[in-house]
């Protein structure tokens, strides 16, 4: 997937930053991001010194494990707080939401943000914001949401979580 790059020549010895290519990085998810389906979740970068880099995308989280079998410093599996923080950022209908992210919330007993296409916005905890095809718009604030009024997508987020 070729997402807006382009070839750039630098010196051999130009040092990047993290923080450069975590912006890049953010800006190949929120172009890779289509509203209701998401976007990927992990990113593996390839760069070679004499030839053309590679950027592959996946909807899983791929870590490694030590020899030992410990997790490497900083790669611990993301618990359910930091999925939702992405599915509130990228939101993703019910269906889009991968099952081994469900048995991560549901471990934790979590209510995932979730993208509902009546409205084009994503909802959660009772609140309410716009979705553009960059993701979640946080310019607006969230409205209010009362459940009582709209029972259908929260009848499905139950059954994702529960069962049934």
């Amino acid at each position: 997937m070729k997402l807006g790059a382009e070839m750039v020549q630098r010196e051999r010895d130009a040092k990047y930053s993290k923080e450069a290519l975590s912006k890049w990085l953010d800006d190949c998810r929120i172009l890779a991001y289509v509203p209701g389906r998401g976007t990927w979740t992990t990113a593996e970068v390839h760069i070679f010194a004499t030839s053309e880099g590679r950027l592959d995308l996946f909807d899983e989280e791929h870590l490694d494990r030590m020899p030992n079998g410990n997790w490497y410093p900083g790669a611990k599996p993301s618990d359910a707080a930091t999925w939702a923080q992405q599915l509130l950022r990228f939101p993703r209908t019910v269906d889009n939401i991968p099952s081994w992210m469900w048995d991560i919330f549901r471990t934790e007993d979590v209510t995932p943000p979730i993208y509902n296409p009546e409205f084009n916005s994503v909802d959660w905890k009772n609140r309410r914001r716009p979705v553009t095809d960059r993701g979640t718009d946080f310019t607006v604030e969230p409205t209010i949401i009362d459940p009582s009024l709209e029972p259908g997508v929260f009848a499905k987020i139950g059954k994702k979580l529960f069962g049934g």
